[in-house]
């Protein structure tokens, strides 16, 4: 897997701390040594001031490997090296750090000794279970994708490992609540479903590194969250799902009301979106082992008129065998994604036969236990 900047996997939405003149702290002093890196450059940046694409500093080593150098940065934060392979380590820069940096350019997530910045080693630590158990879900995602009839083997195999890295995440938190460190566990805190604990990781944060650009970020950007979750009130378990009429494949308009009496999956999709399709053969596992006892699928897609050929390809393609396929053609425009405030996709809302909403944002082993609990097997 490839790795990048912790920073840029989670801030990449977030508006960049704006460039300007900051007055310098005093100079930071990183010196160390590369396996694999004779005359290889080592790259300081930060993902505030644009990166590697515009590095604050940039340090050759000799011929065995070492590095050394001294640079003033703009602002306490979280910084970056990036080796010449593109691999990066993060570390924490308060001003006037002395830092040293031991690594395998082969691996330098897995093989670094990072000396006097104690914020800097614990994060690493985290970052490198964390991309460890990220790789292990893609190996089996790639599984399911090639096989979906494997999805209760892959299930058995996941469950443990998930557990075991859930539980350490939640143990790092506790225990290094008072560490710019905590920053890496937002990467691996879906919001949308434990909420409670993504804002509280970034109201520690405000306090243990309130100076950071990045963490001035993340609460900008998690008091955004919090309106738009305000916004979508609507959307709490219990509420009534708001109607959606729209045109079906033939032009007829279709009204999710019309499907009252069922349990209902609204869709969320497009034929252009890659997770969409690699969710499809669960949704059709699903409609195949339930539609008997009553489960429905209305499928919105936000294709625009343009690919509406393309749309009507994907639905035969995938097998999407149920009737219920809407769209107005309008992209992310379209009139229900609206309603229902959609944001990205795959986007899906879990109804019951009352027309009331279970859950939002379904998918995969979650669909099929809540589906199990519903109709008993």
């Amino acid at each position: 897997m490839k790795l990048f900047a912790f920073a840029s996997l989670f801030f990449t939405a977030l508006t960049i701390y704006a460039q300007g003149n900051f007055p310098a702290l005093g100079d930071v002093h990183i010196e160390g040594q590369m396996v694999n890196g004779k005359n290889q450059k080592v790259m300081l940046a930060n993902q505030n001031t644009g990166g590697a694409q515009n590095p604050i500093y940039i340090a050759t080593a000799d011929s065995t490997g070492r590095f050394s150098f001294n640079s003033p940065i703009p602002f306490q934060d979280y910084y970056f090296l990036r080796f010449d392979n593109g691999q990066v380590l993060n570390i924490v820069l308060f001003g006037a750090d002395t830092v040293k940096i031991y690594t395998d350019t082969r691996n330098v997530t897995k093989f670094s000794s990072i000396v006097h910045s104690p914020h800097s080693v614990v994060m690493n630590e985290f970052l490198r279970s964390f991309y460890e158990f990220k790789g292990f879900e893609d190996s089996l995602r790639a599984v399911i994708a090639a096989d979906p009839s494997k999805q209760a083997e892959v299930d058995k195999a996941f469950q443990p490992k998930a557990e075991y890295f859930y539980g350490y995440r939640n143990a790092f938190i506790n225990t290094y609540q008072k560490s710019p460190a905590l920053i890496v566990t937002l990467s691996a805190i879906d919001p949308e479903k434990e909420w409670d604990l993504y804002k509280g990781v970034i109201e520690l944060l405000a306090v243990s590194f309130p100076t950071s650009p990045s963490v001035q970020n993340a609460v900008n950007h998690v008091n955004q969250l919090q309106r738009e979750r305000e916004a979508r009130a609507f959307m709490e378990p219990g509420r009534e799902a708001k109607e959606i009429a729209l045109p079906g494949i033939n032009g007829d308009t279709l009204r999710l009301s019309d499907l009252r009496g069922k349990v209902v999956l609204i869709d969320f999709w497009a034929s252009w979106c890659g997770p969409c399709r690699r969710e499809n053969p669960n949704v059709v596992a699903m409609y195949n082992k339930y539609n008997k006892d009553g489960f429905e699928v209305f499928s919105v897609s936000l294709d625009k008129s343009t690919d509406a050929a393309k749309w009507q390809a994907a639905i035969a393609t995938d097998g999407l065998i149920w009737p219920n396929h809407v769209s107005d053609l309008k992209g992310w425009q379209c009139a229900a994604a609206l309603d229902y405030g959609v944001k990205s996709i795959p986007f899906t809302v879990l109804i019951d036969a009352e027309g009331k909403i279970i859950a939002t944002n379904v998918r995969g082993a979650e669909l099929q236990n809540q589906l199990a609990r519903i109709f008993g097997h």
